[in-house]
C-alpha cells in the first residue's frame, strides 16, 4: 500500500518565497534555492523565523528554514496542518 503525500499549497510557497526575497534582497527564488547560498545568514534566518511566526502562527525549527525554499515550505505546511488538526 502506498501513501500519497499532498504537496504544499502554492500560496504557501509564494508567501515564503516573498519573505525570502524581502529578507535576502533578491527579485525571485526557486524551490531548490538554498537560503545560505542566496546570501542568508543566522540573523536573517532569525528574522525569517520571526516573520513566519508573526504571519502564519507557526515557528519551524531554525534548521528547517535554512535549507532550500522547498524544505522550508514543507516544514511550515506540516506545522500548519498539525495546528489545524489540533483546533
Amino acid at each position: 500500500m502506498s501513501t500519497l503525500i499532498a504537496s504544499p499549497t502554492p500560496s504557501l510557497e509564494q508567501r515564503l518565497a516573498g519573505y525570502w526575497c524581502e529578507l535576502l534582497g533578491v527579485d525571485s527564488v526557486a524551490p531548490k534555492d538554498h537560503f545560505f547560498e542566496m546570501g542568508g545568514n543566522s540573523l536573517l534566518a532569525t528574522n525569517l523565523a520571526n516573520l513566519i511566526e508573526d504571519e502564519l502562527g507557526v515557528r519551524p525549527e531554525m534548521g528547517e528554514l535554512v535549507g532550500t525554499l522547498e524544505e522550508a515550505v514543507c516544514a511550515c505546511d506540516a506545522l500548519l496542518k498539525a495546528l489545524h488538526a489540533s483546533s
